[in-house]
């Protein structure tokens, strides 16, 4: 069993899961559910349902995050629960492709459902935990009965109704703040990264999908082996050898209970917000690029395939910038030149497009190393030259004057 799947410890704290691991996976169901949804509807209409969908979800998966940092599932009653949350997740999943149709109400109750047992398992966690969860429950319940009032309902008022919902969950924590929760910086980079592991794993599965069981002939084995070049690229953006994750950990570890949790929020939520969304717009191109591979790409899956690893770049750039691990500008600037793909892929072919947004990525991930070993080679000098200015400085002593004693005669 690996550390990533037992609660052994690393730096003094408890690690992520196998129940976590396990949860992450059905949740991650939920986004290949998402990218079906838009691969189905490539519309702003399919955009928009796919963006409402999507926030409800993350807030709640970054809910359970927060809960299990907190409250790790080692109690049978608390395994239990989380297995019951995972079932929530599930009827989400199932009912996401159709969440503003029939399946409204549905989606309405797994989320309702979802939101109660993580209060309940909050309660568990303590005074401290429970009086947190006091203030920020109502929030949620009140989204997720509006969410099942909009499936009743038909035309613009059902956006309408989901739209408020998904801002009141922006509005939870500006109103009731984050500072009460405790937060174990090991186990949480830990689990957002097993996390991102999962979601780039399901470009594999829209590959698979994308064949949709017919012959696997040479030119789709080709697409798909350039198309696989684009996760692989991005899994080594977030994950790279100069071991960003131990950074990151870092990061929050040197800041007070109050500014890590804010920190959190902003790096682990709303910076993977572009990258998560930019693999969903990747996966729902994916069945559209390898069906015909040496043909022009529409409009809208290449838009969906540029814009997903644009998308994801500037997602990474933001995450940098606010732990400070790492450089902004490669990745920023590889996120609007990515935009450029889509004429690649509107004038040119399919695979054109994916070896030009692969090139992209690579270019990128050669800066960064090149700027990594750099600063490497400079970390000495620059330790030296700081050492040197926090000495003490006394000022340099008078140079001592040497008088000439005449002699006396005493004769």
């Amino acid at each position: 069993m690996s550390e990533a799947q037992s609660p052994s410890t690393t730096h003094g704290e408890t690690r992520v899961t196998t129940l976590e691991l396990f949860f992450d996976l059905a949740f991650v169901f939920n986004f290949t559910q998402l990218a079906r949804l838009l691969s189905r509807d490539m519309t702003p209409r399919g955009l928009v349902q796919v963006l409402l969908v999507f926030w409800l979800l993350w807030w709640m998966y970054g809910g359970y995050a927060w809960l299990t940092n907190h409250l790790p599932p080692h109690r049978k009653s608390h395994r239990l629960l989380l297995l019951l949350g995972m079932a929530s997740f599930l009827v989400l999943g199932l009912a996401t492709p159709n969440a503003f149709g029939g399946d409204g109400v549905a989606f309405g109750i797994g989320y309702l459902l979802t939101v109660g047992v993580h209060a309940a398992l909050f309660a568990y966690g303590g005074p401290d935990a429970a009086r947190n969860m006091l203030r920020i429950a109502p929030f949620h319940t009140l989204s997720a009965l509006l969410i099942i009032a909009a499936g009743f309902l038909d035309g613009p008022v059902v956006y309408a109704l989901w739209a408020t919902a998904v801002l009141l969950e922006v509005v939870a924590p500006i109103v009731t703040g984050v500072s009460g929760f405790a937060l174990r910086p090991g186990h949480f980079v830990e689990r957002h990264g097993l996390l991102m592991i999962i979601a780039l794993g399901d470009s594999f599965l829209a590959l698979g999908i994308g064949m949709d069981g017919g012959q696997a002939g040479l030119s789709h084995v080709t697409t798909a082996v350039l198309i696989f070049v684009i996760p692989a690229c991005l899994w080594w953006v977030y994950f790279d050898e100069s071991e960003k994750a131990r950074r990151a950990e870092l990061a929050l570890e040197k800041e007070d209970a109050h500014q890590r949790s804010r920190l959190a929020l902003s790096a682990f939520f709303y910076a993977h917000v572009p990258m998560l969304l930019g693999l969903i717009l990747i996966a729902s191109a994916v069945k559209k690029t390898i069906v015909h591979p040496f043909d022009p790409l529409e409009l809208a899956p290449s838009m969906a395939l540029a814009g997903g690893v644009s998308l994801y770049l500037a997602g990474i750039a933001w995450f940098h910038g606010i732990l400070k691990i790492g450089p902004q500008r490669f990745h920023l600037a590889a996120s609007v030149i990515g935009l450029g793909a889509i004429a690649v892929g509107r004038y040119g072919s399919a695979v054109s497009e994916v070896v030009a947004l692969g090139l992209l990525i690579v270019a990128a991930l050669v800066s960064e190393h090149r700027w990594s070993r750099q600063i490497d080679r400079l970390a000495p000098h620059l330790r030296t030259a700081a050492e040197t200015a926090d000495r003490p400085h006394h000022p340099p002593a008078p140079p001592t004057r040497v008088t000439a004693t005449p002699e006396v005669n005493r004769s």
